[in-house]
């Protein structure tokens, strides 16, 4: 049961750090046709948070109550640690699944590196890094 909490608790955290992500894009993209396609120009920035949060929180914390259920059924807590984590194969696993989409969308987007890097890197130190720390208390 804890490893389904702390998966739920770290997709709520990167939920957060999408929606700043998310909501700060499409503002900067507020003159672009095809956000002003989907977005009128009178919706406030604070309105346009509210539902990117809502499908935010709904996916990530879905991914991370999955990642828990991984982490408990594959019984990854009885694998050898290292990386400062007490599963070194979630970890390394955490840090691969963070690192394609970050690298794919560096491809398409490569003005962005530094975001889609920060994003990598907060997957891994919350589901490969933080997940089990909290999964084993």
């Amino acid at each position: 049961m804890a490893a389904l909490i702390a998966g739920w608790l770290a997709g709520a955290v990167i939920a957060m750090l999408t929606t700043a992500s998310a909501a700060g894009l499409a503002l900067r993209a507020r003159d672009a046709a095809l956000v002003e396609r989907w977005i009128a120009r009178e919706v406030p920035a604070t309105l346009l948070a509210v539902p990117i949060f809502a499908g935010a929180v709904v996916l990530w914390t879905l991914i991370g109550l999955g990642a828990g259920a991984i982490y408990e059924v594959a019984d990854l807590a009885a694998r050898p640690d290292g990386l400062g984590s007490p599963s070194a194969a979630f970890t390394i696993a955490a840090a691969a699944l963070g690192a394609a989409p970050a690298l794919l969308l560096g491809i398409l987007w490569p003005r962005l590196w530094w975001l889609w890097s920060a994003h990598a890197a907060a997957f891994a130190g919350l589901f490969g890094w933080m997940l089990p720390h909290l999964a084993g208390r």
